[in-house]
């Protein structure tokens, strides 16, 4: 407790010094701001709807005559820049100009000779500077009054900003572009930074508890990484994205636990995504996209507290660095010492991560992106099912049995990413975005685990399994954005290079430990191992791809098509053996699609996609093994409600896995026969009603079987660990106005289905429900919450290794948080 002392000090230090910087912009203010960079993609169209869709865009009010954008056509707009510059560009050439009230408030007026500079700021301050005009002949002169527009229209108004909402407008995860959600042709779901907040997630699992289509805990509460599995098939190696680059694990050896407070928001994207991204889960992909700059400043510390010892300090500071704009800067920081369900292991973390935006010309811009990590956790415990989900006459294993070698077992991880984002403006319809990172992952962690039980149903046998292991990561994306229209066709084209090197060197060793009394909580058996096996491997992957897409828009269709062409080469080499063996791949994935947009909001859509991914080894013929495949077809339909933030999906799905390496039970030899399916309904809502009721909805119904396969006793059968069914629901709300503004108070339920522990489909891991629950109340400058997770502190659990072990999954968990943000 000294060292974490000394750490609560250091924050309230850090509070103290930085408390004079920068403007007061607490939790309860309004989130649209006139200076953040905001990506735009408004195609050229009469300027009445894109006024609506800048609206849509920024979320501020424009405010103007009726009569004076009849007739008129804007060019459009694209890209990442500040809101008043996007409007710049809409109104060029229209003979309109702006300015700019208070409230965020943006009034149309007709541009003279007089003096209207098109951005021009502040009516007030403009008076005493320059001559405006209302559209009348007579220029008001500096001394004058700010003019009144009468019969004003205010276009798609929308009371609650982007950093307080459930609900995101557009992401680029989908299509590698700034389309609007209902433009997007795949199910996909968008996390917000406010619903996280809203949740206080602490893991990535927790934060897609609410999320269609993804399970984060299949194998219960882990507090080393992160499983993921996206549509039933397992993504936890191939599938964890950063701002857009693969964080790949090659053997699962050395892995990530990303910290979600770091994140602006999470893309949770369903399906193959082969066609962009090269080879990857065919269940789809996790994107974390980090937090930015901001020109706005902002400061924000937070002090948390929880039940098994947890003490967390968080900061996140941004803001100007000088007067100019030109540099704009970020830091997010946490520090935690926590116990967790289980003894003996902790949950503790140091996470840092510094940005920079420059600004180098009006059109150039590069964002430097770093993280330092540092983990001292343990593993999840392997505990008999026989005294966890099932009856056993010697009793029921406590949840907080740590069933390693205390001393011995431990998982330390240190990583850290460091990279760049350099964008240039070609001109108003072009751009090109380059985006480089390099990650390193260190890992050093030694687990002791059970995996069965004696037939006295008391005794555990356990075995040790230690791992050294580093993990080197090279990503870089190449891409050239670019509008231009055929005739009545608009065309969003993109074109693409990408190149990632990843390096993998484990020693891994398994030894047999001694056995333990389970029902004993402090039995941890004796000291000492016999090793029984030793591997010793480096692995390196490449990977090239270029690809190309086109969205093309036709009045209300737009049809998406792309296509991409990988090379894959994977060198592995047994430094014990002293062999090795290397292998290349090449392949083409594609997808299509077809989206219809009806003006009340709806759009339905299909789509077919393929994706690959290279299979390591050869087959009994000494012949290396062809690249995994797959196609997907999906079709859905999603709806914006008008002049709201709620946002409802639908989609139905059809998901085959083809050439999937296995052993032959026979031979005992790896032969790629391999198929598998899911099929599957997936619907989703989020909303933030300017009421104060937030509220999240999800349901997944998922059809697995297993098509082809070596073992005959899982023919025709479900994916273990796999529900066919679950489904979760939150609601929150917040008062808004009276006495008791601020005031919220929630809560959510989650529903997982029956699933199987076996291959076999014989052990049955019965349905759950758990519930959770949120109370917090914004006073100025400060936020107090109360999060409560599975709040009944219900048990249940996650079956595995044929059925023999369980984990409990996470037990109730309480947290208080105390946020000030200046």
């Amino acid at each position: 407790m000294r060292r974490f002392g000394v750490l609560v000090w250091s924050f309230i230090a850090v509070i103290a010094i930085l408390g004079a910087l920068g403007p007061a912009s607490g939790y309860g203010a309004d989130g649209s701001h006139t200076g953040s960079p905001v990506a735009f993609d408004i195609a050229p169209q009469p300027l009445t709807d894109a006024l609506i869709a800048f609206s849509a865009h920024t979320h501020l009010q424009v405010l103007y005559e009726g009569p004076i954008t009849e007739g008129i056509q804007s060019s459009g707009v694209s890209g990442e820049m500040m809101p008043m510059v996007a409007l710049d560009r809409l109104l060029a050439g229209t003979g309109l100009s702006y300015r700019l009230a208070e409230g965020d408030t943006i009034t149309l007026v007709r541009d003279s000779s007089s003096g209207i500079v098109p951005g021009m700021v502040g009516a007030g301050v403009a008076a005493g500077a320059m001559a405006v005009s209302d559209g009348s002949d007579e220029a008001v002169q500096p001394t004058q009054k700010p003019v009144k527009v009468p019969e004003i229209l205010v276009k798609d108004v929308r009371q609650r900003g982007a950093d307080t909402s459930y609900v995101a407008e557009e992401t680029n995860t989908a299509t590698k572009s700034d389309v609007p959600l209902l433009e997007t042709p795949q199910s996909i779901t968008v996390i917000t930074r406010a619903r996280m907040q809203s949740q206080e997630v602490n893991t990535l699992a927790e934060a897609l508890r609410y999320a269609a289509g993804v399970q984060g805990e299949p194998a219960g509460f882990e507090p080393r990484l992160t499983w993921l599995r996206l549509r039933g098939f397992e993504s936890s190696t191939d599938g964890i994205f950063k701002d857009g680059l693969q964080l790949r694990n090659p053997a699962f050896g050395t892995t990530y636990n990303l910290e979600p407070y770091g994140a602006e928001q999470l893309d949770v994207l369903r399906g193959p995504a082969s066609f962009l991204y090269g080879q990857g889960s065919p269940g789809g992909l996790l994107n974390f996209i980090t937090k930015r700059p901001t020109k706005e400043s902002l400061h924000e510390a937070q002090f948390l507290v929880g039940n098994y010892g947890r003490y967390e300090g968080r900061f996140d500071l941004g803001g100007k660095i000088n007067d100019n704009d030109k540099l704009l800067f970020r830091v997010t920081g946490l520090f935690r010492e926590s116990g967790t369900q289980i003894d003996n292991v902790p949950y503790d973390r140091i996470f840092i991560a510094p940005a920079l935006t420059w600004q180098m010309a009006s059109r150039t811009s590069l964002t430097l992106l770093a993280t330092y990590q540092k983990d001292n956790v343990n593993a999840l415990q392997w505990l008999p099912s026989d005294g966890t989900l099932l009856p056993n006459p010697n009793g029921v294993v406590t949840p907080r049995r740590f069933a390693g070698q205390p001393g011995v077992d431990h998982y330390r991880r240190t990583e850290f990413h460091i990279g760049y984002e350099f964008r240039h403006e070609f001109s108003d319809s072009w751009n090109f975005l380059q985006k480089v990172r390099y990650n390193e992952n260190n890992l050093d962690q030694t687990t002791t685990y059970i995996y069965a039980m004696d037939p006295d149903r008391r005794t555990g046998l356990r075995d040790e399994w230690a791992d050294v292991g580093k993990l080197g990561g090279l990503a870089m994306d190449n891409q050239l954005h670019g509008r231009f229209s055929t005739g009545s066709l608009h065309h969003a084209f993109l074109g693409g290079l990408d190149f990632q090197r990843v390096t993998f060197a484990l020693k891994r060793q398994f030894a047999e430990a001694s056995s333990i009394d389970v029902f004993n909580r402090y039995d941890y058996g004796l000291p000492g191992v016999v090793p029984y096996f030793n591997s010793n491997q480096e692995i390196t992957q490449y990977q090239t791809g270029l690809y190309v897409q086109d969205q093309v828009k036709y009045d209300q269709w737009l049809l998406t098509i792309g296509g991409r062409h990988d090379w894959a080469k994977n060198e592995t080499t047994d430094l014990l053996a002293n062999t090795s063996q290397s292998q290349t791949d090449n392949k083409f994935t594609g997808r299509a699609a077809l989206t219809y947009v009806f003006k009340s909001g709806i759009a339905p859509y299909v789509s077919y996609s393929t994706f690959f991914l290279p299979s390591i080894g050869t087959d009994p013929e000494g012949q290396p093994f062809k690249p995994e495949t797959g196609r997907q077809y999906e079709a859905g339909i999603k709806y914006q409600i008008p002049n709201t933030r709620a946002f409802l999906t639908a989609a139905v799905f059809d998901l085959t896995r083809e050439n999937y390496v296995q052993t032959d039970p026979g031979t005992f030899l790896p032969v790629q026969r391999g198929k598998a399916r899911s099929r599957g309904v997936e619907l989703e809502g989020a909303a933030s009603f300017d009421s104060g009721i937030d509220v999240i909805a999800a349901y997944t119904i998922l059809n697995t079987r297993i098509i082809q396969t070596t073992e005959p006793t899982e023919q025709d059968k479900m994916f273990i660990q796999t529900p066919a069914q679950f489904g979760s629901l939150w609601v929150k709300y917040t008062v808004p106005e009276g006495t008791m503004k601020g005031l919220g108070i929630g809560g959510g339920a989650r529903y997982t289905g029956y699933t199987y522990g076996d291959a076999a489909n014989n052990f049955k891991v019965p349905s759950y429900v758990l519930g959770d629950a949120v109370a917090d109340y914004l006073w100025g400058h400060w936020r107090f919450a109360l999060n409560i997770s599975n709040i009944f502190n219900r048990h249940t659990f996650a079956c595995f290794n044929e059925g023999q072990t369980c984990t409990y999954n996470e037990l109730r968990q309480v947290v208080g948080t105390v946020a000030y943000r200046w």
